[in-house]
């Protein structure tokens, strides 16, 4: 009877090493996986085509932020993350996710103006004509980029806009906003300032002092002459 209850015991327990051998198998750890939640706030919604993505994957998630009533404004952003299209202020935002995410869109109440926030990447800086636009109209922004130890490269804008004037490559550039606009101006290269001419301001070269040199030359010159010819005189 001991020798029939013992065969059982090691039955049991080969048996329930067994299972959970096997359900580990099948079943992925939760921590091969990153997370993506969305919220909102304001009157909006936030969604994600994934609500997770393998860690050793390509995969990409998109961001969506859809207005109900309030108007986007941008997304809060947790977790790490690399960015693939769009930005923060952008409704429709792709990423990639590097550790758990959460995307929290935020949204206000509905305006008749559109915004124009500006940002610079390197030493220079924006004059903007205007920082709003009345929404649903034909106003017009122009962005002039001042450039001061760099070059101005381009200009990233995010959200949504017409091109009235210029490009993204052009110092001088006028858009028709149909969003808040988020506007990035690049700056990069060194930027020499152009001389006002070769050696100036070098006084050893002006004309005025070489004239003068010529004639101070000229005179020792006649000088030596001079004397040479009065001593060969007082010779004879």
């Amino acid at each position: 009877m001991r020798k029939l209850i013992s065969i059982a015991l090691v039955l049991v327990m080969v048996f329930s090493v067994a299972a959970i051998s096997c359900s580990a198998l099948v079943s992925p750890k939760a921590d091969n996986y990153y997370s993506v939640s969305t919220e909102s706030e304001g009157k909006g919604t936030a969604t994600a085509d994934k609500n997770k993505v393998d860690k050793d994957g390509d995969e990409i998630i998109t961001l969506t932020a859809t207005e109900n009533g309030g108007y986007f404004t941008k997304w809060i952003m947790t977790g790490d993350y690399e960015i693939i299209e769009g930005d923060e202020y952008s409704p429709v935002f792709v990423i990639k996710a590097k550790a758990d995410v959460t995307a929290v869109a935020s949204f206000s109440i509905l305006k008749d103006e559109l915004s124009i926030i500006i940002d610079v990447l390197g030493d220079g800086s924006v004059d903007a004509d205007h920082a709003t636009v009345k929404k649903n109209s034909d106003g017009t922004v122009t962005l002039v980029a001042v450039e001061k130890t760099k070059k101005f490269v381009e200009w990233i804008l995010a959200c949504e806009y017409e091109i009235i004037e210029g490009s993204l490559t052009t110092k001088t550039l006028t858009i028709k906003p149909l969003t808040d606009i988020h506007v990035t101006a690049v700056f990069g290269e060194e930027n020499v300032p152009a001389s006002s001419g070769d050696n100036a301001g070098d006084s050893s070269t002006s004309p005025k002092t070489g004239d003068a040199s010529m004639m101070i030359i000229a005179m020792i010159m006649m000088a030596m002459f001079v004397g040479g010819f009065a001593v060969k005189k007082i010779k004879e």
